[in-house]
């Protein structure tokens, strides 16, 4: 698979029962590694985008939300390749001055998503729509 872009950590899409509880005492492991990469990884002082998002399964489908703010729709991709489903893209925002500017937290750059199924994507019933910067990404389960 040729998803550009800086490194990243995958995701994998499991059919689990129960679910593990994200914003309370528990974390789910992608957070857990999410947080050490961010401290013991990545270089001090570098930033890089790696936008939110959030993934639901239903009986039918997983879908994924990703916030995109400021992102153009032509400069995101959404690539696949057997069980590997990646969203990749580039936000550019304008350079922080420092003698015009007094705060400057938004990071941009390159971003790449990546997530692994239990079985292949079917590529023709993946759909998308684009909304107030959210980008929704459908995935259909196979008949398996």
């Amino acid at each position: 698979m040729t998803v550009s872009g800086d490194r990243n950590r995958r995701i994998q899409i499991c059919r689990q029962h129960g679910v593990t509880e994200k914003r309370g005492l528990y974390f789910h492991h992608y957070a857990i590694h999410a947080m050490f990469d961010e401290m013991i990884h990545r270089p001090w002082g570098a930033v890089r985008w790696n936008p939110a998002l959030d993934v639901r399964e239903d009986k039918d489908a997983f879908t994924i939300e990703v916030d995109l703010p400021g992102v153009k729709t032509e400069q995101v991709r959404i690539v696949v390749e057997g069980r590997i489903l990646a969203i990749e893209g580039e936000r550019k925002l304008p350079q922080c001055d420092e003698a015009t500017t007094h705060l400057c937290e938004r990071p941009d750059g390159r971003f790449v998503r990546t997530f692994e199924f239990d079985n292949d994507i079917e590529n023709r019933g993946i759909e998308s729509h684009w909304q107030d910067g959210v980008l929704t990404v459908t995935i259909p389960k196979t008949k398996e």
